[in-house]
């Protein structure tokens, strides 16, 4: 399937003169496409968009979305934590979402890791308990690593440190786990013909269709749901920021044995699908296994976001761990 999809990418890439010369439809700001509640921040000079629910004198839980996600992952879980008596706040982490999508900017995840941090400093957080699904599992694993002394304590859903030779993965699952669109990795960022070219590779019907992979309970999968995740397509500079992301190199990886040694004393909470296609269960029992403090929520028929497949069960293990 990747292979097909590869090859649809380079006949796209041959084909662009063509599809450079249709109209693109009309493009919106991210504040006009801000919710009624959200707000940007600048740190360091990068804009940040994230939706805070609750009083911000209560203890803060930031939740970080994973690839290709955004503050709408949370949607069904933010007021249900703030009214469990927290400060709920949800970010975009570039280039997703609404927030900045420069593309000379780092995007590595120990990048994204001092983000968070840079705009905890913005709002005046000391310390926060982390919620980091799939991608931003790893995030909120470097920031463990870089800043143990902000964290209360940690819930990684479906997502970790990505050490592939803790699960012993063969070569065919690592395939299967790389992205369709790393052809397009080589590509200059900032060149309107790159752009072009992932524009019309990803489509919103595309987007789609990739989305609904990622849940084993489809029937939640409504046009409410494809319309807030395609949100951020309607941005016109989107396309720049998703390649330098692809383009982005880790220069502080970490690994289970780094993250064990920095949270020895910091409560933990996994939470996973058992039906998870995207990252397979068998990270979250390494990581179990390997961490300390740690308690493992397996969910039943449950894909890649369980916050959204499970909500009443997952926003009842969540309180129950930031109550504990």
């Amino acid at each position: 399937m990747l292979r097909k999809l590869g090859l649809f990418a380079i006949l796209l890439l041959l084909s662009l003169p063509a599809a450079a010369q249709e109209t693109p439809s009309p493009f919106k700001t991210p504040q006009e496409l801000a919710d009624e509640n959200g707000q940007f921040a600048d740190v360091d000079g990068v804009s940040i968009y994230y939706v805070a629910h609750g009083d911000s004198a209560n203890p803060a839980v930031i939740l970080i979305h994973g690839f290709g996600g955004s503050t709408f992952t949370w949607r069904d879980n933010l007021q249900a934590i703030a009214d469990a008596g927290f400060y709920a706040l949800a970010l975009d982490l570039p280039p997703f979402g609404l927030s900045d999508k420069n593309p000379d900017l780092d995007y590595s995840r120990s990048w994204m890791a001092d983000v968070v941090a840079g705009l905890m400093d913005e709002l005046g957080i000391e310390t926060a308990t982390l919620v980091g699904h799939s991608m931003g599992g790893g995030v909120t694993a470097q920031f463990a690593v870089r800043h143990p002394e902000r964290v209360d304590k940690l819930v990684f859903v479906a997502g970790g440190v990505f050490d592939r030779e803790t699960l012993e993965t063969n070569e065919e699952e690592q395939e299967d786990m790389s992205s369709p669109f790393a052809i397009l990795a080589n590509l200059d960022p900032s060149s309107p013909f790159a752009a072009t070219a992932l524009r019309a590779l990803l489509t919103p019907e595309t987007f789609t269709n990739i989305l609904i992979s990622a849940y084993h309970r489809q029937e939640v999968v409504t046009d409410e749901v494809t319309a807030g995740y395609q949100r951020p397509l309607q941005i016109q500079n989107w396309p720049n920021g998703f390649l330098a992301y692809q383009q982005a190199e880790e220069t502080a990886d970490i690994t289970l044995a780094d993250l064990t040694a920095a949270t020895s004393d910091t409560p933990i909470l996994i939470v996973w699908g058992e039906k998870d296609t995207w990252v397979t269960i068998r990270m979250g029992e390494a990581m179990h296994e390997s961490l300390a403090n740690t308690t493992f929520a397996r969910y039943a028929d449950t894909g890649h976001l369980p916050m959204e497949e499970n909500t009443a069960q997952f926003n009842e293990d969540i309180i129950a761990f930031l109550q504990s």
